[in-house]
């Protein structure tokens, strides 16, 4: 006689990149589900990141018979059941699953929508470390409707105690930390319920896409012209420039100019710029 062992999701988590996502101007949540799927065909979190469980995870992991699956917009966590939603090895209410994510393109900062601090870590969690203040910002359902921002980036003291919580050899280049409890502070963010049953609930990392002014630089007339409002950088589609609007003093009608790269990107004060040279 033989069993087959029976694994059920017991979270998931995405992470959406409007870079990849929108095109040009037309934004992936504006789309038809049509276009939406095809957007999300050409779509895969290893173009700009890597997620792995700590070390210390993949240990609490194989103790409670769960599997980390890995996705093409993030990864899930699957757990051996005894009955529906029912998890064979009962799950702590304090039970921790961290995973670090480490960017792998270097031009992730031109194209991403934040600020970058080298002494500071994103921390994506349903549970407010201590050292972080009332308006600590918990990891978004998948329903929200709300884009990651600068507000994730937690102190340096949250930074080192989070670090110093992780070996050595795992240190280097944490971008983030997704770090997960069983019970959440709130029950929006649990993960199973008062009687030990999964919830199975579906998290959100939602990057937007950075915009830019963009400057356009005659190096043979030696002049340079900028457009008025910044505008969004994307891997698909074209940003149509309208030289009569889009730039002051006006251009001529019939001047047509090309859209950005992510390579070449200043920041100035506050502001950034992508330089293109015609």
């Amino acid at each position: 006689m033989s069993f087959t062992a029976t694994y059920e999701l017991l979270f998931e988590v995405t992470l959406p990149h409007n870079y990849f996502l929108n095109n040009g101007e037309k934004t992936f949540a504006s789309m038809t589900n049509a276009d939406k799927e095809k957007m999300l065909q050409q779509f895969d979190t290893d173009a700009f990141s890597t997620i792995t469980p700590t070390l210390e995870t993949n240990t609490v992991l194989r103790n409670h018979k769960m599997i980390f699956k890995k996705t093409k917009t993030g990864f899930g966590i699957y757990i051996k059941v005894k009955g529906e939603s029912d998890p064979f090895i009962k799950v702590p209410i304090d039970l921790n699953l961290k995973f670090l994510i480490k960017i792998n393109d270097y031009q992730f900062e031109n194209y991403t929508n934040l600020d970058f601090a080298p002494t500071q870590v994103y921390l994506f969690s349903n549970v407010k470390p201590l050292t972080e203040p009332v308006s600590f910002e918990y990891l978004p359902k998948i329903n929200d409707n709300k884009l990651i921002s600068n507000a994730y980036l937690v102190s340096e003291e949250t930074t080192a105690d989070l670090v110093s919580t992780l070996q050595p050899s795992e240190q280097q280049n944490v971008f983030g930390i997704i770090s997960l409890t069983a019970k959440g502070d709130n029950s929006s963010g649990n993960i199973i319920n008062n009687v030990g049953k999964m919830i199975s609930p579906s998290f959100k990392i939602h990057f937007d896409n950075r915009k830019t002014l963009w400057k356009y630089i005659n190096r043979k007339a030696g002049t340079t012209i900028e457009t008025k409002t910044v505008k969004p950088l994307t891997r698909s589609g074209f940003v149509e420039i309208d030289p009569l609007n889009d730039f002051f003093p006006a251009e001529p009608a019939e001047s047509q100019y090309p859209n950005p790269s992510v390579k070449s990107i200043t920041k100035i004060n506050s502001d950034y710029y992508s330089e293109i040279f015609i």
